[in-house]
């Protein structure tokens, strides 16, 4: 009776105490969801607490929190540490059972392709939401739909299609969502950021968007002759939570213009802190770029482990109702027939038993023939070293080459081939070369300047490509420009 006593009092206080730990977890939340706005930084550090002791709170709350990072990261501007976070946030979104996270993550993703310039991808985003929405309540679709409206009023915004923007802006104008408070916020900072009217009231709680009103404020003043470079170190000492140089990009590039068109001295160190945040920029793009390529082909793979996952269930659903059948069939032909004569029963016994034998042995080959083979881990070493041999030899710009072909270059088969690019690099094999072969005709037109001036069918053959249009939409893609607009920026720095 003691022991049982004891145990139940044990059971209790680990119950209570995995219970305060989740609490501790949610209201850790609220305090991120509270600062990021304020305190980017501190919200930050807040979140990863969850992430890296994740027995703190549930799978959810981990979850929540990497969307948190991204969300944040994505308002700093530090664009490729958002698609890494939405990565992370990716791998685990098939644990969590909340389709209202699940459509925030989407929408994050939206916003992400806009700004990188994945713009038929962003499609994909707004299927998803509308399939999410299904199995929300009245409250969580609403916002859901305000989400994607934000969204679409962005991807006009990215396009340059500023009247349509500000037309659906209008349309919207007076929308708000209890689950989604800055939303208001967001939109009338690019509303104003179109309009050129900085004009706004935000709350104490909202600095990052104080700070945004003024980065509008300060360029409608460039323009007027009323900001020089002493104010950056002003405004700067306004907002000191949002010390990264990025947000200032656009403000050194007008003022820059402006001094350099006056004749004055200081149009050397403008231009030259422009083109220092550009650099920057950039950079920081195209590995969001690549990042986001990732997330694309993980996001892929996770629909196809989806299926074979539904497909599993399906095949165990067919072999369960096979063995039912059989035990019935058993239980009918030894009781319900067991006056029925001997030798009949025996024989219609034989021919149901090889009747369900072929269905397991047909059964049991589809299953083998859907399962993933092992490759020998010597024999994945051995292709990882040929394919780093591979991505520095002149076979990358093969225009014959293929999987097979390589495959049987490399002395192994396609499917081996094929499963090792996958595990290793990330995406399949066409997408793989295509990246190889577009970052051979960047580095050529960085560092040999006469590349710069041959023709795109020219740089499309020497990468191996089958078709200028091909190269064209392939170099897009990984680089976030098409090859005119590449080697354009090339040519002006």
């Amino acid at each position: 009776m003691l022991v049982r006593l004891f145990s139940l009092i044990l059971f209790l206080g680990f119950a209570v105490s995995a219970n305060a730990q989740i609490t501790d977890a949610q209201n850790l939340t609220k305090d991120v969801k509270s600062l990021m706005y304020s305190d980017p930084e501190k919200a930050i550090k807040a979140s990863q607490y969850i992430v890296s002791n994740q027995s703190f709170g549930t799978t959810e709350d981990v979850y929540n929190a990497w969307l948190l990072q991204a969300e944040i990261y994505f308002d700093l501007r530090r664009y490729n540490d958002a698609v890494v976070k939405l990565i992370s946030a990716d791998r685990i979104s098939q644990s969590v059972d909340n389709d209202f996270l699940k459509a925030k993550n989407e929408t994050l993703i939206g916003k992400v392709y806009l700004v990188l310039g994945f713009f038929d991808e962003y499609q994909y985003v707004i299927k998803d939401l509308d399939q999410l929405s299904k199995s929300l309540n009245e409250e969580e679709k609403k916002t859901v739909e305000l989400w994607k409206k934000e969204l679409e009023i962005l991807k006009l915004y990215h396009q340059g299609k500023y009247k349509e923007s500000l037309a659906k802006i209008k349309t919207n104008v007076s929308a708000e969502s209890n689950l989604d408070s800055s939303y208001q916020s967001r939109i009338q900072v690019v509303k104003s950021s179109m309009e050129n009217s900085p004009k706004l009231n935000f709350g104490n709680s909202e600095i990052y968007f104080q700070f945004l009103s003024a980065l509008i404020d300060s360029k409608s003043k460039i323009k007027k002759g009323e900001f020089g470079v002493a104010d950056f170190s002003k405004l700067k000492a306004q907002f000191p939570n949002y010390k990264s140089d990025i947000f200032y990009l656009d403000l050194y590039k007008e003022l820059s213009n402006v001094v350099c068109e006056s004749g004055s001295a200081d149009c050397f160190e403008t231009r030259k802190e422009y083109i220092k945040l550009l650099k920057a920029s950039v950079s920081d793009k195209q590995e969001a770029r690549v990042n986001v390529i990732n997330l694309i082909d993980q996001k892929e793979n996770s629909k196809i482990n989806e299926q074979k996952r539904v497909q599993s269930l399906w095949l165990l659903f067919l072999i369960i109702i096979g063995a039912l059948s059989l035990i019935v069939s058993l239980i009918y032909y030894f009781v319900i027939k067991s006056k029925a004569n001997v030798a009949t029963v025996e024989f219609e016994k034989e021919n149901i038993s090889k009747e369900y034998e072929q269905k397991l042995s047909d059964q049991l080959k589809d299953f083998q023939a859907s399962h993933v083979f092992t490759i020998p881990e010597k024999t994945e070493n051995l292709i990882l070293s040929n394919l780093e041999s591979f991505e520095k030899s002149k076979d990358v710009r093969d225009p014959n080459l293929s999987l097979s072909v390589l495959a049987k270059r490399m002395n192994t088969n396609s499917k081996y081939l094929s499963e090792v690019i996958n595990k290793h690099k990330g995406k399949n094999f066409n997408n793989y070369l295509n990246e190889l072969r577009v970052n051979y005709i960047v580095e050529k037109l960085i560092q040999n300047p006469e590349y710069l001036q041959y023709k795109t069918s020219y740089l499309a053959e020497e990468a191996g490509f089958a078709s200028r249009t091909t190269f064209t939409t392939i170099f897009k893609n990984v680089t976030g420009k098409s090859p005119s607009q590449f080697i354009d920026e090339l040519k002006n720095r």
